[in-house]
């Protein structure tokens, strides 16, 4: 099928050789990112840090920091030992807390099997909060799926923000509308984040209704994936066993890994991310804007980029999930990104229907490139052989 033409005005922006990914201060007179961003708890050290030390370094651009609760479902299954989970999560809110951030516990899977909406499920989140509680860091929000999570939260102590989960996919100011009652503050569906007009409309309605708006910034997700539901109970229940499943039933466990292990990596374009240079045109419309750290490889350099307002590597590498290990030896180069992308004509016109306009072909020929912290030997052929003469013939 034959697609569109579409021709980019700026000429490609060339990597230096062997450089190294690098952040950038933010333009003057931009919206300040102080206490702008939600931060997400990991217990192992990553790219060798730990979550604390990451915290403590990036605390004045941290609002708030959300976190899973050994012993109770989130999005995320936690593999370990819960109690010795417990005491370093517990821990590491107390610093967060002393710092000035919020506390976010997540609540947020998909899935609760037969204990949803029970007595039982209300019995142990109460018996879990109390916990908390005594510990000292009582949440001051939760972040779920459930709105019976939501609503049993506010009996059980009126000062907690119930804020409706990003996989709760809210995609209308009538959806945000009909759970009024049950949520203080959303997180806005990804799918239209992109599109600054929507945004504006959802912003000008949260304030209007007195509710907070936020947004994840760098979810790698399909844009109306419609496998979403399905791959966020995977995650939810023990998703690390899927990988085996996968190997044995010669399928892949979610769309967009079959799409990136076919190699189409265009799709990655019409994601509902957000480049860092790019997020001071959505900061007047959220409150906070969520940074997708929990299962990241690179969580400094994520918080780095966003924090700095601007980046010079492989946007892969910010994205969660990556999927930058599938893209090897190929990077996708932020810098090389062109002025339309920025001032919406591609980010922000095509948030909701794809034409296959030849816009996302055309910036993946300026950003999509070899790796050059790695030898590449495409510039070396060898000849085709010269035929034998054989004499006499």
């Amino acid at each position: 099928m034959s697609r569109p033409t579409y021709t980019l005005n700026l000429k490609p922006v060339s990597l230096n050789a062997a450089r190294r990914p690098r952040t950038e201060a933010a333009a003057p007179g931009r919206t300040s990112l102080q206490r702008k961003f939600a931060f997400g708890y990991f217990f192992e050290r990553r790219a060798g840090k730990t979550f604390r030390d990451l915290a403590g370094e990036y605390a004045p651009y941290l609002a708030e920091v959300y976190f899973p609760w050994p012993g109770l479902l989130s999005a995320r299954e936690i593999k370990g030992d819960p109690e010795k989970q417990r005491k370093s999560l517990i821990d590491d809110m107390r610093f967060c807390r002393s710092k000035g951030m919020q506390l976010d516990l997540l609540m947020n899977a998909t899935c609760y099997g037969d204990t949803s909406f029970t007595v039982a499920q209300q019995n142990d989140f109460y018996a879990n909060l109390t916990l908390m509680k005594e510990a000292g860091i009582m949440p001051d929000i939760v972040t779920t799926t459930s709105p019976y999570i939501a609503t049993v939260a506010k009996k059980y102590s009126a000062g907690i923000d119930r804020r409706a989960s990003v996989n709760m996919r809210l995609n209308s100011t009538l959806a945000m509308e009909y759970v009024m009652d049950s949520f203080d503050s959303y997180y806005i569906c990804r799918d239209v984040q992109r599109d600054l007009p929507t945004l504006k409309t959802f912003a000008e309605w949260a304030r209007k209704n007195d509710r907070k708006l936020c947004m994840l910034a760098n979810s790698a997700c399909l844009r109306y994936c419609p496998w979403q539901t399905f791959h966020e109970t995977l995650l939810s229940h023990d998703f690390v066993h899927i990988y085996d499943e996968m190997k044995e039933l010669k399928l892949p466990s979610t769309l967009c890994t079959g799409i990136m292990q076919e190699k189409r990596y265009e799709e990655l374009l019409r994601g509902s991310w957000i480049r860092p240079e790019d997020l001071h045109r959505y900061l007047p419309y959220v409150s906070v804007v969520k940074l997708s750290t929990r299962e990241a490889d690179r969580p400094d350099l994520i918080l780095k980029a966003y924090t700095s307002g601007g980046y010079d590597g492989d946007l892969l590498l910010l994205l969660d999930p990556t999927f930058a290990f599938l893209a090897h030896p190929m990077i996708l180069d932020n810098k090389a990104f062109p002025k339309e992308w920025s001032e919406g004509k591609i980010a922000g016109a095509c948030a909701n229907h794809c034409t296959h306009c030849g816009k996302c072909a055309k910036v993946m020929e300026l950003a999509f490139k070899h790796d050059p912290r790695l030898p590449d030997y495409s510039q070396y052929s060898v000849p085709a052989p010269k035929p034998i003469k054989i004499p006499g013939r």
